[in-house]
């Protein structure tokens, strides 16, 4: 072969077009919403996950690294679809009606810190580095409220991609759409 050429066998191929595809999966998933510091102190906290792709992605063996320790069983994650994993699942859904995987290892920061996802492979899939001071949204820092990312296309390690999340039934219900 000349140099400089690379001949690749239709196996390669194939392994090269699924590792492409297992990337942009996992490029699609995001931290969505965390809730760091609820009122209740720790029963609440939860981190939730978005997949803005096209294409489920496999959560086996993902994990939540650095701010709290979490595994992910063998589930896979819809196109559109959330999930929430939580410091203690059954008080999520007591407070909020939401189920959610957990329990967690650790506590989230009230004074920020960063949140890692990594894949199966240990390869980083998203991270947020949050604070609880301007430009984060404050009043996720000890009111209840969590903050939700704005919109999964905005970059989620910037204060100013985020929100405040009003907490389910804070609204009187002639203005729930």
């Amino acid at each position: 072969a000349p140099f400089g050429c690379v001949f690749l066998t239709v196996g390669m191929l194939y392994w090269l077009a699924m590792v492409g595809v297992v990337v942009e999966a996992s490029a699609a998933v995001v931290i969505n919403e965390i809730h760091y510091q609820p009122e209740d102190d720790l029963a609440t906290e939860f981190i939730e996950i978005y997949n803005s792709g096209a294409t489920p992605v496999d959560l086996g063996g993902w994990r939540f690294a650095d701010a709290v320790a979490f595994t992910f069983p063998q589930q896979a994650l819809a196109p559109g679809a959330y999930i929430v994993v939580a410091a203690n699942p059954a008080a999520l859904l007591a407070e909020f009606g939401v189920a959610a995987l957990g329990p967690w290892a650790g506590k989230l920061s009230n004074d920020g810190e960063r949140i890692v996802l990594l894949d199966e492979l240990g390869a980083e899939v998203d991270r947020v580095d949050y604070g609880a001071s301007f430009p984060w949204p404050t009043a996720a820092g000890g009111g209840g409220q969590s903050m939700e990312l704005i919109n999964p296309s905005l970059d989620n390690d910037l204060g100013g991609s985020w929100r405040s999340a009003v907490p389910p039934g804070a609204l009187p219900k002639r203005f729930l759409l």
